[in-house]
């Protein structure tokens, strides 16, 4: 499996990818899905050239990062690319001091063992083991 940071997806990928899980709001005008991608910090996991994952989010590069989609095929679930990916993402944003996902999806339940619909801040200061490169998790209901 690669990861890589990459700069787009192409259209063709966006509805593979999005379809595949079933995101259609994503699918409605794919080409302005394309531009909000294009504008956002993206790593993707690769089989070869099959795009089989992507992690995305928008950060002011200081103080916060919002993660938007966290997905990977159905048929590359459950073999750890999620959570690959959120921990490479997460060293990536090692200077900003938060990390904010939302979601309202059952899956989420495999990373954080949270009930659905709920925002997970993962919080780098202060951490809770005393490390400064430790991450303490805390997981609000909304």
């Amino acid at each position: 499996m690669n990861y890589t940071f990459e700069s787009a997806l192409t259209i063709h990928e966006i509805k593979a990818l999005y379809g595949a899980v079933h995101m259609t709001h994503y699918l409605n005008d794919p080409a302005e899905t394309a531009r909000g991608i294009a504008n956002s910090t993206l790593l993707t996991a690769r089989d070869g050239d099959k795009l089989v994952g992507v992690i995305r989010g928008v950060s002011d590069m200081h103080t916060i990062v919002f993660v938007q989609d966290l997905i990977v095929l159905p048929e590359y679930q459950h073999q750890g690319i999620g959570t690959e990916l959120l921990d490479q993402f997460d060293e990536y944003f090692k200077q900003v001091d938060r990390i904010v996902i939302v979601t309202t999806n059952e899956p989420w339940r495999h990373f954080t063992n949270t009930p659905a619909s709920s925002a997970a801040v993962i919080r780098r200061w202060p951490p809770l083991c005393g490390h400064a490169n430790c991450l303490s998790r805390s997981f609000n209901r909304r």
